[in-house]
């Protein structure tokens, strides 16, 4: 139940859990489309320290819902109040999340630039009164903050036509650029891991759904064979031989051009990123001009951005001009690269193509369902996976689970035969499994009281050592699960895994708090009632055999209706718990504690779930 007292913006990045606020919109990003059905907005919330950048201090505010209607339509310099917002940690950061399935009440207040009139107010999702110390907190702010867009051009350019507003950041931010910062303008291809450079490239594609950082891709067209190789996109292609899953060469879907490795990553933090969303635009040619280029484990060589710490404030990237001296190099280099390779490729009709065929392939489905229907038999009706179930988009294929668990790529050899064996590997696997068991056998016991993890400071006062620790509820519970590949026969068993579910892969699994589920009756029932669409009737499976079972044994309830699903999981390694051994010592080694398990590598093998979410 949210705390109706409001909560300044400070104590709401100090706690954790459901609670009401209010504060000042001093970053906010266009709504967006989720891989799910929601869409969500982003904006930062503060009401203290306006000197101090906006990103530092905060509280993001991450809004999601199914209808676009109902999220709160926000700018900056408005004053938003919210409702029974669940304050969580999200990379290690204090953010705001209402969910699908939250209600949180949000009210927007916006002032008039005459200073007479009455402040705007809206309320949502659905109307309601608004209390007199909510009124009284927004005028405060709304009166005592200082105005972040007042004196800047975006302010202005929000009031006129949206044509005019195209042709002022033209003039504004295109006007001839110089290289004075004394560092080296860098072509793309002596591009290496080094000092701080400038680079002038053409925006190809951008990101922009990160809410603290942009991700441009750059190109000058010129090649650096230590970038990763993009390949053209074609339907026709089915990979290299050694490479059918494209790990050699990655190909990027409606990628525009130039393919091979003229293309790198630049990411950019803020202030960067927020001067990006607002004037950079694809096609257009970029200088950054303050930054270091490292290695990155997905594109070879990544170009990072980062603040400025001798002047915070400043932005390192500019828009260059097509006429400008600078780009004059580059775009004789693009014009003589598309009069080999043809024109750019368009998007909208490599898209539009593949849509048309897509929809020929169900005409003819469907054509062929209509000559000859056939009965739908059980075992093909359970072909499908559980559509409750979704994970993240991973570029990687799905394994069962009797190869993750042969483990074949831990065995290595290297030079002179010799052939090593890794007790894990911190990598992350698809797999297509159904859910046979869980651990703790009662869902009371899937929450446990775990020590809070302040995000103030060692050093404050309110924190100091002796003080008493306060705790907070943490999901814990394993899955053991099955895989779905079809058995030898009828009786033999598949192979199973145990998938241990924590923390905030858990929240985001089940989008509920952990709670005192012994005397949080309805928490519970909403806990039961969401895990049926995960593994059916399985727990009721278990309540019967443990109510009929004459001894206290257990075994694992058979047949579940649990439909399989995909999932996300990831290995990682644990000390194991077997009994050591002091090993004596030799003499070419030192004395050591060593396994008493002849096959123990010393460490035990798990996994865990990870960007898999239950949806209803």
């Amino acid at each position: 139940m949210a705390n109706c007292a409001l909560i300044d913006i400070p104590s709401a990045c100090a706690r954790r859990g459901y609670l009401s606020t209010i504060g000042v919109v001093i970053d906010v990003l266009p709504p967006f489309q989720t891989k799910g059905s929601s869409t969500c907005v982003t904006f930062t919330l503060k009401d203290s320290l306006f000197d101090q950048p906006h990103w530092a201090g905060g509280l993001k505010i991450k809004y999601f819902n199914d209808h676009p209607d109902a999220l709160p339509v926000v700018q900056v310099d408005d004053v938003v109040l919210l409702r029974g917002i669940r304050v969580t940690s999200y990379n290690d950061k204090p953010t705001g999340v209402a969910s699908q399935h939250d209600t949180v009440e949000w009210a927007v207040f916006r002032s008039d630039p005459d200073p007479n009139s009455i402040p705007t107010i809206l309320t949502g999702p659905t109307p309601f009164p608004l209390k007199p110390a909510e009124e009284q907190a927004a005028r405060r702010l709304l009166d005592g903050a200082p105005r972040q867009a007042s004196n800047t051009s975006n302010n202005v350019a929000r009031q006129m036509p949206l044509s005019q507003q195209r042709s002022q950041v033209v003039q504004a931010f295109m006007a001839p650029t110089t290289t004075k910062s004394g560092l080296p303008l860098r072509l793309i291809r002596d591009l290496q891991p080094g000092p701080f450079v400038q680079i002038l490239g053409q925006v190809v594609k951008i990101n922009n759904f990160d809410s603290e950082r942009c991700i441009l891709h750059l190109t000058d067209y010129t090649s650096n064979e230590a970038l990763v190789e993009i390949e053209e996109d074609r339907d026709e292609d089915m990979g290299v031989d050694g490479d059918s899953f494209g790990y050699l060469s990655r190909k990027r879907k409606n990628w525009p051009g130039p393919w091979g490795k003229m293309t790198i990553q630049a990411v950019l933090w803020e202030p960067h990123a927020t001067y990006a969303r607002s004037h950079v635009k694809e096609g257009q040619i970029v200088l950054l001009t303050y930054t270091r280029i490292k290695p990155a484990s997905y594109t070879g060589l990544e170009a990072v951005v980062h603040q400025d710490k001798r002047y915070p404030a400043k932005t390192h990237v500019k828009v260059v001009a097509d006429t400008d001296d600078l780009a004059q190099d580059l775009m004789t280099r693009r014009k003589a690269y598309w009069k080999i390779h043809g024109k750019p490729s368009n998007n909208t009709a490599n898209v539009s193509n593949k849509k048309k065929k897509r929809t020929e392939a169900k005409k003819q489905l469907e054509q062929r369902k209509t000559e000859a229907p056939k009965a739908l038999s059980l075992p093909a009706a359970r072909r499908g996976t559980n559509p409750h179930i979704k994970t993240r988009a991973y570029n990687v294929p799905v394994r069962s689970v009797e190869r993750v668990l042969a483990a074949e790529s831990h065995q290595n050899e290297i030079p002179g035969g010799i052939i090593y064996q890794l007790p894990f590997q911190n990598v992350y696997y698809q797999i297509e499994v159904r859910v046979v068991d869980f651990f703790p056998p009662r869902l009371e016991d899937f929450a446990v009281q775990v020590p809070m993890h302040s995000i103030v400071a060692p050093g404050d006062s309110t924190h100091q050592r002796g003080e008493h620790q306060r705790l907070e509820w943490e999901w814990r519970f394993c899955l053991l699960v099955e895989g779905t590949e079809p058995s030898g026969s009828k009786d033999e068993p598949r192979p199973t895994m145990k998938i241990y579910v924590t923390g905030a892969e858990a929240d985001h699994l089940l989008s509920i708090d952990a709670a005192d589920l012994h005397n949080d009756h309805m928490k519970l029932h909403e806990l039961r009632e969401k895990l049926f669409l995960l593994w059916g009737d399985l727990e009721e499976l278990k309540m019967k055999h443990e109510a009929s079972a004459k001894t206290n044994a257990y075994r694992v309830p058979s047949k579940p209706s649990s439909v399989p699903f995909k999932c996300s999981i990831k290995e990682y390694g644990v000390p194991c718990s077997h009994p050591h051994i002091v090993k004596p010592q030799s003499q070419d080694k030192l004395p050591g504690r060593g396994c008493s398990e002849p096959n123990c590598f010393g460490w035990e093998r798990r996994f865990a779930l990870f960007g898999t979410a239950i949806h209803t």
